[in-house]
């Protein structure tokens, strides 16, 4: 044992026994014992050894955020975890000769032996809080072995069935992850964080000479990480079989600080969608990997989407919308995040492209989306966003056509535009006029009456209403005619069919005629006053309907007079002193 051996277990078991001091002293004091300080920015109890919440506002793995039930799957963002088979001749493991490097792997049923780690269960969590992403990782053994090397493999891809014998091919992808956690028998267990490499020179591998592999890694502190190991009996409070009790050196935990530590780089966005225990045979990375427990779907990213919608009232109408933003996107997102342009234009119940402003890869962030000066006769009815937990979108109280959106890893902010459209309803007033020429004549001086609004009718024969809602029927009703025309009596129904005023875009038109007036004079009188006697009857032509005052007489003169005839044939029939 070497002098610097010696003085390290000198050191622990002095560390020891302050702790143990600590704790008699703080028990004594009817306190609690401290509880080891959470990675900065983190909510999550990632380093104290055990599965219980020590101070009030965090979490661990025996209260996440969301329960959990490691029986079932439950591919959401929050905790998810997976129990193995143990102690069992059908127990699934890697085969033998298995290393870390090795993405080709058979996977057999049998036992495992004594020296190796048996795995029961694992854990994984993310968390994007404070401006980090951090990731959250745990296992329990069955077997109490003095020391404990466990590699969690984070990938971005699914390798479908990997828990099932027989030969598989593990899919990684360049930048997938693997978090090593080396425990000696004491002290604080060795964290390691290494990337998935496909390119480049051999001399990045850890141990293979080989291309791909698993690279060097990074370098992680202790403001990024942290682990621990259960020195006593601790409590697991999760489905199945719970509660249950965990002997010292059968439960250990990683929490790690993915930003700081630098594993999403600048400018790039990246999803990792599956996770996986493995347990090593010794602390060497190329040491045989035996017992796993199979994948489970994660949710770590530091993106997450936004997605801008145009719908128009009523729907699809043609019109572009503008809007500009302060979007930043990682690779392969929307089209100019920072400006763009929206139209509803066909749609009735659904959205397609034109109408859709879909950012995929937006990183974590507080944005600002703003649509630009309305087009003519459109109106900002309302602006309603969605969010999934932990993201938000709302209307800016200042700034009623702007939308506030705070995006978090694998968040998704839906904020949705409704403009409301105006119509307009132009009437041509005609008539006939043989003084002007053939043909119908525009006519001024008719009122009309729309939406319990009145408007004559100009020298060009126009009244037009406006600030009428789209696609809705009124009725057109002509309440007085000029002089010397007769009203069109019956209204008609007309149907706002596009944006429009009086003075911009083309209103819905509607026609009315009216008919020229004729007043008419018969009169019969005697040559002789008094000589004669007439009868005058006047009435429509092939009718027995009487026209003005007709009839008139026996006398003399006689006279009918009938004002304000539409055009049309009378008859007038004059008996005189028969």
């Amino acid at each position: 044992m070497t002098a610097h051996t010696i003085r390290s277990l000198l050191q622990f078991k002095r560390l020891r026994w302050i702790l143990s001091a600590i704790a008699v002293v703080a028990l004594m004091m009817g306190g609690v014992l401290p509880a080891f300080a959470n990675l900065s920015g983190s909510t999550f109890e990632g380093g104290d050894g055990n599965l219980t919440v020590d101070a009030t506002g965090n979490h661990d793995w025996n209260s996440p955020v969301q329960p959990i039930d490691c029986g079932t799957t439950i591919p959401t963002i929050g905790t998810n975890c997976s129990t193995d088979l143990t102690k069992s001749t059908s127990d699934n493991a890697f085969g033998q000769g298995t290393k870390e490097d090795a993405a080709a792997v058979t996977v057999v049923s049998g036992s495992i032996p004594p020296n190796k780690s048996d795995l029961t269960r694992f854990y994984v969590n993310s968390e994007f809080t404070n401006g980090s992403n951090f990731l959250y990782l745990a296992w329990e053994r069955s077997n109490v072995l003095g020391s404990a090397n466990m590699d969690f493999e984070i990938n971005q891809a699914v390798t479908p069935g990997l828990g099932n014998p027989g030969p598989h091919t593990i899919n990684r992808t360049a930048g997938d992850l693997l978090v090593t956690y080396d425990f000696g028998g004491s002290g604080t267990p060795t964290l390691g964080l290494l990337r998935w490499v496909t390119t480049g020179a051999t001399s990045q591998c850890k141990k293979s000479n080989t291309l791909p592999c698993w690279g060097n890694g990074f370098s992680i502190n202790s403001s990024d990480s942290e682990g621990a190991i259960n020195t006593t009996t601790v409590t697991d409070t999760n489905p199945p079989g719970a509660p249950f009790t965990l002997p010292a050196n059968t439960f250990g935990e990683v929490a790690i600080n993915l930003s700081t530590a630098g594993v999403f780089p600048p400018g790039t966005c990246t999803a990792f969608g599956s996770a996986f225990l493995k347990s090593r045979s010794s602390a060497a990375f190329d040491a045989e990997v035996k017992d796993f427990i199979a994948p489970v779907p994660v949710n770590i990213s530091n993106c997450g989407r936004i997605i801008i919608i145009k719908h128009t009232d009523p729907r699809g109408l043609n019109q572009s919308f503008g809007y500009t933003a302060n979007i930043s996107v990682g690779q392969n997102s929307c089209a100019n995040p920072t400006s763009f342009s929206l139209n509803d234009t066909g749609n009735t119940t659904s959205d397609s492209t034109a109408n859709t402003q879909d950012c995929p890869n937006v990183f974590a962030g507080t944005y600002a989306v703003t649509e630009g000066a309305e087009p003519a006769n459109f109106s900002l009815e309302s602006l309603v966003c969605t969010a999934t937990s932990g993201s938000s979108g709302s209307q800016d109280g200042a700034n009623p056509a702007k939308a506030n959106i705070t995006v978090i890893p694998d968040g998704v902010v839906t904020c949705t535009y409704t403009n409301k459209a105006s119509g307009a309803i132009q009437v041509t007033k005609t008539g006939k006029n043989l003084s002007l020429g053939p043909g119908q004549h525009p006519l001024a001086g008719a009122t009309f009456t729309v939406n319990g609004v009145s408007k004559t009718t100009d020298a060009n024969g126009l009244a037009c209403f406006d600030g009428l809602n789209v696609g809705q029927q009124y009725t057109v009703t002509e309440t007085r005619a000029p002089s010397g025309y007769s009203i069109d009596s019956s209204s008609q129904t007309v149907t706002t069919t596009g944006a429009a005023s009086c003075s911009v875009g083309t209103p819905t038109g509607v026609t009315f005629t009216d008919s020229p007036l004729t007043n008419l004079k018969v009169t019969a009188s005697s040559v002789v006053p008094g000589a004669t006697n007439s009868t005058i009857t006047c009435v429509v032509s092939g009718t027995s309907t009487n026209i003005g005052n007709s009839p008139q007489g026996p006398a003399d003169p006689a006279e009918v007079d009938a004002n304000g005839l539409l055009p049309g044939t009378y008859v007038c029939t004059i008996v005189v002193d028969p």
